[in-house]
């Protein structure tokens, strides 16, 4: 992170002559009291130093107050240090009229009607798009981001001209801000001016920020303590880097990386050249200067990801299209980075020629298409080993892992119990053929060889079903499903599921809980899943809440062996149906046997809470819920349970309470905010004397009422730990449920951007 630059020395020279000055004017005036004689050159000599240094204290004073030129502004934190990019307005008015418009083109038409010369060449700009008697242009919305200092408008590419017109209208405003930021040379068109806006923009630099701004806040927390060579110190960095870039044309991200090798890939993805109306009408010539530009964003790219991590030898920047099309793609060392970035021309237009350097119409036809130098699912970037499941993996990890996963084996990560039929049938299926016989003998031969019990049932309840005729070899589909889901419980369990979810009689619910029954009953019988002193039986919705698990029971020695999720999915589907029945006391056991299987999943909590509820064992209910806000280890279910908790305390009589419950709620998480807020809203009419509390407030007031705040900065810090370890250790599948699982906490696009380079190509 770069650090807040500290130089005061005009104003510490200012300082000095104001002190110089007022000691001068003290001295004369001393002198002339203590040993005038009233002779007139005395006094003159007295008068002309106090003078001075009057005049002395002025001058001083003046340096001293003196606002910081153009060049010292530009080189402080906060600003993107490279010419052409302008991090704040240089229009108050213009500011305030996008920023508060609820309708941007109708705003920007009507700057263009009445705007003056007040607005830079906005006018002009907008003009030059043809966009002004657009007839049924979208209401649509503009933000500065914070991060890259640029203008953006709402636009989604369900309508693509609408979007490229959108675009337009944002490159307009983004050009204008460049150009209010540097000199207009004599004799210069506006085309010309905005043309070498665009030629430069290789020269840029991510913008920097003060150590208290929330950018640099978020990166030095993701970075603290991590190794700079390590794969999540280079994603961090290089996708905090990408956000900051000043860029006057919008571009999506999506990169690749295998830091052990030295490499990193990063595709840029870009407006059609529609976008650059407002610097050209000649549509061979957008075309040529998008190409150009494209080619200068891959190299101010490609330098940030060389400064994200020592480790880097070579990186891979292509730019195109959404469609997959390509325009630019540049192959470089360090060396070829700062060779071409020499080579780049004042012509947007021209490039050079470079083996480095591909781009659209360069080489061969132009109508052939551009091959990137590297594809982003090529496997030296994306090892297969990153993506498997973690399940199958007993070998021992590391130290990082050991500490922030509470993990002794990879496979101690995982939360899957299929994941070894899963597996199995992705080896099997290519080969399984076109005939039963051939099918069944393959099926055999994998039951006699594996040591995994349910992957030699899946192979048994498979080969019966193709020989009895009641699926056949060509329906892969439906194979698959027998053989990693099959079974009647997940049979039992589906009819259930879809039952619930449409009005039911109470007739088809006592039924299906006869069914849920009667599947469970020899699992139960046998004691399939109960705990030994050698093996527990556990169930996990999300890899946190196995994390949280294993940190919490990691001096249990036993195995963990994991749960089927259609058994776990059984006994909550039996305890809702009798809730509905109107049973609760027959639903009880269910819930407690899924809290025995899942003792830090909310989702189990909360069915026993509902039966609680419903019981009207509201006291239980609501200390069930305490205990279950410690253990949440994802902010949704820290919402839920705040708002389960609300009611709660309701109930209890409590409403002052219930209120801050449902702020806390809304606090945490959107979707949950909106079910809190109409509820809360309802309990605010119903009794003036309740009121709101300042959001800095709610947490000591949870805490002053003997209620549990929600750790939400340690919820945040455990997820990063986990984070990190995982993604330098190449555990993919972990990890990239483990980012989302921190965007929750932290929403910001540098994050995602890391999440969706851990997706499995």
């Amino acid at each position: 992170m770069t650090h807040p630059r500290k130089t005061t020395g005009w104003k510490v020279f200012g300082g000095i002559v104001i002190v110089v000055g007022a000691l001068l004017a003290t001295c004369s005036i001393l002198f002339f009291i203590a040993f005038g004689t009233g002779e007139r050159g005395e006094a003159r000599t007295a008068w002309q130093g106090c003078l001075a240094g009057v005049t002395a204290v002025i001058f001083g004073t003046g340096i001293f107050a003196a606002k910081p030129g153009p060049g010292a502004r530009a080189s402080q934190p906060g600003a993107a240090r490279v010419p052409g990019a302008r991090p704040s307005p240089g229009n108050a008015a213009l500011e305030g009229m996008i920023s508060h418009s609820e309708d941007v083109v109708a705003t920007l038409r009507d700057i263009v009607a009445h705007g003056g010369n007040g607005f830079g060449d906005l006018p002009d700009l907008l003009r030059r798009t043809g966009l002004m008697d657009w007839p049924d242009p979208p209401a649509t919305r503009a933000h500065r981001l914070h991060r890259s200092g640029r203008w953006w408008l709402g636009a989604t590419m369900d309508d693509e001209m609408t979007y490229d017109g959108i675009v337009a209208l944002e490159v307009a405003l983004n050009l204008n801000d460049d150009l209010m930021g540097r000199p207009c040379p004599p004799g210069a068109t506006l085309e010309e001016r905005a043309r070498s806006v665009l030629a430069g923009v290789h020269r840029l630099r991510p913008r920097t920020f003060e150590a208290d701004d929330p950018a640099a806040q978020l990166l030095e927390f993701l970075t603290d303590e991590t190794d700079e060579r390590g794969e999540w110190s280079c994603r961090a960095r290089f996708a905090d880097a990408f956000e900051n870039l000043p860029l006057p044309v919008r571009a999506g991200l999506a990169f690749r990386a295998n830091v052990a090798r030295g490499l990193l890939c990063a595709r840029l993805t870009v407006p059609y050249p529609t976008c650059l109306s407002a610097v050209s009408s000649d549509e061979p010539a957008r075309e040529r200067i998008l190409t150009g530009y494209a080619a200068r964003a891959a190299l101010a790219v490609a330098r940030a990801a060389f400064a994200s991590s020592p480790a880097l030898a070579r990186v891979v920047v292509s730019c195109g299209h959404g469609t997959g099309e390509t325009l630019v793609s540049l192959d470089l060392d360090v060396e070829a980075l700062e060779r071409l970035d020499r080579l780049m021309g004042t012509d947007v237009e021209a490039l050079p020629s470079d083996p480095a350097l591909r781009a659209r119409g360069c080489e061969g036809s132009a109508s052939e298409p551009l091959k990137p130098h590297l594809a982003l699912d090529d496997e030296r970037l994306c090892p297969p080993e990153r993506y498997q499941e973690i399940e199958l993996d007993v070998s021992p990890v590391g130290e990082p892992l050991a500490t922030a996963c509470g993990a002794r084996r990879a496979a101690d990560l995982g939360i899957m119990e299929k994941a070894g039929r899963t597996h199995a049938w992705r080896e099997l299926a290519p080969r399984l053929g076109d005939t039963t016989q051939g099918a069944v003998a393959l099926l055999v031969d994998l039951r006699d060889r594996t040591d995994d019990v349910t992957v030699a049932e899946a192979c048994e309840r498979t080969s019966r079903a193709l020989v009895a005729g009641t699926t056949d070899v060509s329906a892969t589909d439906e194979l698959e499903r027998l053989f990693v889901d099959g079974g009647d419980l997940v049979a039992v369990t589906d009819r259930a599921r879809a039952a619930l979810g449409q009005e039911c009689p109470p007739e088809q619910l006592e039924e299906l809980l006869a069914e849920l029954e009667a599947a469970l009953s020899p699992i139960t019988s046998m004691g399939i899943y109960l705990d030994d002193t050698a093996s527990v039986y556990r169930y996990f919705n999300s890899f946190p809440e196995r994390i949280r698990y294993n940190l919490a029971f990691r001096d249990d020695g036993r195995t963990v062996r994991l749960v089927p999720d259609e058994y776990y999915a059984a006994h909550s589907l039996a305890a809702r149906m009798l809730n509905l029945l109107g049973r609760p006391g027959e639903a009880l056991p269910h819930a407690e046997e899924l809290m025995r299987i899942a003792p830090l999943t909310p989702d189990a909590a909360l069915m026993k809470v509902r039966v609680l509820e419903d019981q009207s064992r509201i006291f239980e209910a609501a200390d069930l819920l305490k205990e279950t806000i410690g253990y949440a280890s994802m902010v949704r279910d820290l919402a839920i349970c705040f708002y389960r908790l609300a009611f709660m305390e309701w109930k209890l009589g409590r409403e002052d309470l219930t209120v801050i419950c449902y702020q806390r709620a809304i606090s945490l998480h959107p979707e949950v905010a909106k079910l809190a807020r109409e509820e809360l809203d309802d309990l605010l009419s119903a009794n003036s004397e309740l009121k709101l509390l300042p959001d800095d407030e709610i947490v000591e007031a949870l805490s002053q009422a003997g209620l549990p705040t929600g750790e939400v900065s340690k919820m945040r810090r455990q997820t990063r730990d986990a984070l990190v370890a995982t993604t330098d250790a190449g555990i993919f599948s972990v990890a990239h449920a483990l980012a989302g699982s921190l965007h929750e906490l932290i929403s910001d696009d540098a994050l995602l951007d890391v999440r969706r380079s851990l997706t499995c190509p």
